[in-house]
């Protein structure tokens, strides 16, 4: 269901519901902000949960894929019946991406400048996903391609595949002869959110820079002027309006945005959470889900990264989530191949393993180390007038 696919009476009668809902959640809200903390008192917070949450969603997203890769006759995802045909979990994990991500690159942009902002974007996507997209065409496709190595090469797919690496153009599927008897041919389904995901980006930083995020008297207004064009224009959207299905995840990111142009307002509290958890449950299978899911999604993700005990992956482990995202769907098409009698489960158990042991080297040796070279680009770009490191006051 498209937001905009409702008729007339149904809106009418879902603009009732919302009254009273969000007249049951003011009272609630107003009756318990004055003595809880909010969510700015968390700013600059290092003990949270964002690391685990993300690994979650992460690894939710390769179970769920794990089901389309590799069926199993009369077998179905479980999980997916919580829905009730509202999300499936594989969408639900990524929209919760979109959450963390707009909640936390705002802060990026607020707090340190456009400048810091893009150069902090640039390495935390690239150099991990070049460096899968690399290995996806020089070592998977030239070992599994049905092709010659020399037609392999020379089909223009190929070099096509490469620019997948930026995650700004247009993402290519396939590469010439690999996977084309398995039951998905894409060498990596999941990239396409890491397009919608750097579109975000973009877009927010374009209405940082012009100051409408810095103070909440034009933050507010701006975050509903997106909305109300997106509701009525979605096509029109610069960069995302090119696909319908990039309007979910530009939501809840934008969903996330408002989370932290709020903060001080948004009160963390027990009563609150249980609150937004059955509202989340029961708006599964609504017409008016869209309308009523985000906030309390985000809500939920809000109080588990910061209410619950610590849990420091991050010393542990590392923050292997956008590696175990960007390589579970290649390990998983090779799995397909290699173990076709595996069921969805037994499939899930050995590409978590082989993907989870990936991610971590990825995260080890090419992103954390990429991650280092901020403070070396941004004394290299203090010389360009056009990349100031313009800063964005709040109030």
């Amino acid at each position: 269901m498209k937001v905009g696919d409702l008729s007339y009476k149904s809106r009418n009668k879902i603009y009732g519901l919302l009254c009273v809902i969000a007249e049951g959640g003011l009272g609630l809200f107003m009756s318990i902000i004055s003595e809880n903390k909010t969510l700015s008192d968390f700013d600059g917070n290092r003990q949270n949960n964002f690391t685990l949450i993300r690994l979650i969603f992460a690894w939710l997203v390769l179970f769920g894929h794990s089901f389309a890769i590799q069926p199993t006759h009369g077998l179905k995802n479980p999980v997916n019946a919580i829905f009730k045909g509202s999300e499936w979990i594989g969408s639900f994990a990524v929209h919760g991406f979109f959450v963390i991500s707009g909640f936390l690159v705002c802060a990026s942009l607020l707090n340190r400048g456009c400048k810091d902002y893009v150069i902090s974007r640039f390495l935390r996507v690239v150099p991990g996903l070049a460096l899968c997209v690399l290995l996806s065409v020089f070592a998977l496709g030239t070992v599994l391609t049905s092709l010659s190595l020399g037609d392999y090469f020379s089909n223009p797919k190929t070099w096509e595949y490469v620019k997948n690496a930026f995650a700004f153009f247009p993402m290519e599927w396939n590469l010439p002869g690999v996977f084309e008897d398995n039951r998905r041919e894409a060498i990596n389904g999941s990239l396409w959110t890491l397009n919608v995901e750097v579109y975000c980006y973009f877009l927010l930083a374009f209405i940082g820079f012009f100051g409408l995020l810095g103070r909440k008297a034009i933050a507010n207004p701006t975050i509903a002027a997106v909305l109300a064009f997106s509701y009525f224009h979605f096509g029109d959207v610069p960069l995302l309006g090119g696909n319908a299905k990039w309007g979910r995840p530009g939501l809840f990111f934008l969903v996330g945005v408002f989370f932290y142009i709020n903060r001080d307002k948004v009160p963390v509290n027990g009563k609150l959470a249980v609150f937004s958890l059955v509202m989340l449950a029961y708006s599964f299978g609504k017409d008016w889900y869209l309308y009523v899911a985000p906030p309390f999604f985000a809500y939920l993700i809000f109080y588990f990264a910061y209410v619950i005990k610590h849990i420091d992956l991050d010393a542990k482990l590392g923050d292997i989530s956008y590696g175990v995202y960007i390589y579970a769907w290649p390990v998983q098409q090779i799995v397909a191949i290699s173990f076709p009698q595996l069921n969805p489960y037994g499939h899930t158990v050995l590409a978590t393993a082989i993907v989870f042991g990936i991610a971590y080297l990825s995260w080890h040796y090419v992103e954390k180390n990429a991650l280092k070279l901020k403070p070396k680009l941004m004394s290299m770009t203090n010389g360009l007038p056009f990349i100031r490191n313009r800063a964005v006051s709040q109030a």
